[in-house]
């Protein structure tokens, strides 16, 4: 989104945990928010959905947007991306979900 770029790594395995090197508190223009909702909120956003889906992510800024909003949206874009493809059925394994464990 923008001049942003983000890779977000998903498992749904059912042990929560979240790492990033997100920019969002240390951004150049020193913003407090991203549209309407503090960075602080991002942040804490990005905790709750993982802990609450006892999913493991882990998201790498490979470039920061110009605003805390690109970094923000391609954040989002990026995580949604991850758990579509976490959670759709392979057919090539009988209607079972993918698992990175090869189980």
């Amino acid at each position: 989104y923008g001049d942003a770029e983000v890779e977000v790594t998903m498992d749904l395995s059912n042990r929560p945990c979240i790492t990033h090197n997100l920019s969002l508190s240390s951004n150049p223009n020193d913003e407090e928010y991203a549209g309407d909702l503090s960075i602080e909120m991002l942040d804490h956003v990005l905790e709750s959905l993982v802990m609450n889906s006892k999913s493991t992510v882990h998201i790498v800024e490979n470039k920061a947007g110009k605003t805390v909003l690109e970094t923000a949206m391609a954040t989002a874009m990026a995580y949604g991306a991850a758990l579509r493809m976490c959670a759709a059925v392979d057919p090539r394994r009988a209607g079972k979900t993918a698992s990175s464990k090869g189980t």
